[in-house]
């Protein structure tokens, strides 16, 4: 496919320049890794692997392999490490959790009122036709430069009419597990919020709800107090920040808001049941234990 009057497209104000949302290619490099917890925007990413091969490493629970025409989907609050097996292609589609439209919602929060239950595992699922069909034609966009705001917005939209005809309830709740329950919204906002919000009240306060409200609603949608829900996403990403290569404890811990070391160290003892070097130490080894640790 050729790009006529290129200039004129790039020049355009609808040129989707932000790599965080709508569709993309990229190239997987043998021995490479990807984490979205290192992006700067937090964002959702449906993967399909057009060739080559990946692990899905999660802090607990199996590895698993994707192959290429196979995809799968990470939210903005995985912790997943994915690492390339085989070098290869793959196309993917980001968006944030206010991006998903009201037809979407309604269809995610319908079908997991009527399957039995979702997998907490992430999803693995095979591109079936036509689905094979519509990224050969997003292949051919992304490749000869087509950046169109617009035309990104129906893909999308496409996207999801494909997936809901060509796939079961069961195969889509599994799949987007980590971002839909029987109120999406709610779910939704909590998770924009959480990167900017320290406490119950905070979050509170940020979705415009009384504590008790907040309390209620939040029980429901998933399944523990907000407390211990907030707590379990500080440690993840304590964790993963003492996991990375040349880690700083200094640094984790003006980013985690600590006033000293020694509380930072008190922390992870009472949270993780080792101290900060400790912990770097044993990750660094594979020598650590999720089930002792509050994620």
């Amino acid at each position: 496919m050729k790009l006529h009057y290129k200039k004129e497209h790039i020049s355009c104000t609808n040129y989707k320049s932000e790599s965080y949302e709508g569709f993309g290619i990229g190239t997987l490099t043998s021995g490479s890794n990807f984490n979205s917890q290192t992006l700067s925007v937090k964002t959702n990413f449906l993967i399909f692997i057009l060739e080559g091969e990946v692990e899905i490493i999660p802090k607990e629970g199996k590895i698993k392999r994707v192959i290429a025409q196979e995809f799968f989907f990470i939210s903005a609050l995985s912790t997943y490490e994915i690492q390339v097996r085989v070098p290869g292609r793959y196309i993917y589609m980001s968006f944030l959790y206010n991006d998903i439209k009201l037809c979407e919602k309604h269809m995610l929060e319908s079908y997991l009122k009527e399957v039995r239950e979702a997998s907490e595992e992430v999803g693995i699922l095979s591109v079936r036709h036509p689905l094979n069909l519509f990224l050969e034609l997003i292949d051919a966009y992304l490749r000869a430069g087509v950046n169109c705001k617009h035309l990104h917005s129906i893909k999308e939209k496409e996207l999801f009419i494909i997936l809901r005809t060509s796939y079961s309830k069961q195969e889509i709740v599994n799949l987007f597990h980590e971002i839909i329950g029987t109120n999406m919204s709610f779910k939704a906002a909590v998770l924009l919020h959480v990167d900017r919000v320290n406490n119950r009240e905070e979050l509170a306060q940020a979705m415009g709800m009384s504590i008790t409200d907040l309390a209620r609603k939040f029980k429901v949608e998933f399944g523990e107090s907000v407390y211990s829900w907030l707590l379990k996403q500080k440690n993840k990403k304590i964790i993963y920040r003492l996991a990375q290569p040349g880690a700083s404890v200094k640094e984790i811990v003006y980013e985690f808001g600590f006033s000293s070391a020694a509380s930072f160290n008190k922390y992870c003892k009472k949270n993780f049941g080792n101290s900060p070097r400790e912990l770097v130490r044993q990750l660094k080894d594979k020598h650590i234990d999720n089930q002792n640790l509050k994620i």
